[in-house]
């Protein structure tokens, strides 16, 4: 088998998002990789450490000082000795694709793009210019991985060159997502919710495409034909959320996997831009009954198991997860077992690691 060269990876920042969470992952089965980070590795500083992965932290807080520190973020690049560069997001990989440019350097250069079907309409300008940068420099990337087949054919209906693009899936660690019925207990009891409670739950940093405003409005609906139902938001932003009784906002919490052995039911209202749902993924590993809107690859991950949302109105969101409390405790037991033994099969940690390490001694 042939052996590459270093990898590096970059990245803008280490927020508790689903692309950071998987690079995450990866860096974990690949200590031999490099990260260079453009912002901070905000609050992942303490697992990088522990797992001795080498990373470097810039702290360059707006697009504009990063233009003017491509000299020395080419300077870096060119003293870690490695061959592969792999950019995480469209900040990234433009940043990358540049430096190789104007700096004439030898690098095979992988692209990772995580989202699909944008409605940029919501978004500012400064996202729509390097997107359409992106779009006309893409021909320049050796690989182009997209976590999901909405997202590649999103961006090939785009423009973005399709000669060296594939899909791998994010991958989920089983051993980290799992139910526990002592966590459940004592953290129902922490949060004030009674044992007989039907728990939903939504993580999610609060941003247009992820759909809070319908999904909230959906619990009112549902809040009135079952008075046991909660709703647990976790994601940044969602602390600053008007919310009804019954809605319980937890903001960014770090050991995310904990929180969804509270839970009956995980659900993703997402209008837009999905590729791969981790959370989605995750909720299912942690044996809750999946409820989705058809955004990014939502089906694929669902298979025949769960509920798929036909629009992401809150009319929709409410008559499905009114569906999702119908179903006999038996059936759905079933349905949760399954669940977690779908994603432990399909979307292992250890699979998404191979792929992407294969992918790199291609490019040799």
């Amino acid at each position: 088998m042939k052996k590459y060269k270093k990898v590096i990876h970059i990245i803008a920042s280490l927020g508790n998002g689903g692309a950071e969470r998987q690079l995450l992952e990866l860096l974990k089965l690949n200590p031999s990789h490099q990260l260079l980070i453009l912002k901070n590795a905000d609050i992942y500083k303490k697992e990088l450490e522990k797992y001795k992965i080498n990373y470097t932290e810039l702290n360059i807080d707006t697009k504009l000082k990063v233009f003017f520190s491509i000299h020395k973020i080419s300077r870096l690049i060119a003293s870690s000795n490695s061959f592969i560069v792999h950019a995480w997001m469209y900040n990234a990989c433009l940043l990358v694709s540049l430096i190789k440019i104007f700096f004439n350097m030898k690098l095979k250069i992988v692209w990772g793009i995580r989202c699909s079907n944008m409605q940029l309409k919501y978004y500012s300008w400064t996202l729509k210019f390097i997107l359409f940068l992106c779009k006309l420099i893409s021909f320049l990337a050796n690989s182009i991985i997209y976590n999901s087949n909405a997202g590649q054919k999103y961006h090939t209906s785009l423009g973005f060159s399709n000669k060296f693009s594939k899909v791998i899936f994010n991958g989920i660690d089983e051993k980290k997502f799992f139910f526990s019925n002592i966590i459940r207990k004592n953290l129902r009891k922490a949060l004030g919710i009674k044992s007989n409670s039907i728990v939903i739950v939504f993580a999610g940093r609060v941003d247009p495409m992820k759909n809070h405003i319908n999904l909230l409005n959906a619990f009112k609906i549902i809040k009135k034909q079952n008075k046991k139902i909660i709703l647990l938001l976790i994601g940044k932003g969602t602390e600053t959320l008007k919310v009804p009784k019954g809605v319980i906002s937890l903001g960014m919490q770090v050991n995310i996997e904990k929180y969804y052995s509270v839970g009956d039911i995980i659900v993703l209202p997402s209008k837009f831009g999905e590729g791969f749902s981790n959370v989605l993924a995750e909720g299912m590993l942690c044996k809750l009954f999946p409820v989705a809107t058809n955004v990014g690859d939502s089906k694929d991950i669902l298979s025949d198991i769960g509920l798929i949302i036909r629009d992401s109105s809150s009319k929709e969101i409410a008559k499905c997860l009114i569906d999702a409390l119908d179903l006999k405790k038996q059936d759905l037991l079933k349905l949760k077992e399954r669940s977690r033994e779908r994603i432990k099969r399909e979307f292992s940690i250890k699979k998404m690691s191979y792929l992407y390490n294969n992918t790199y001694r291609k490019l040799l």
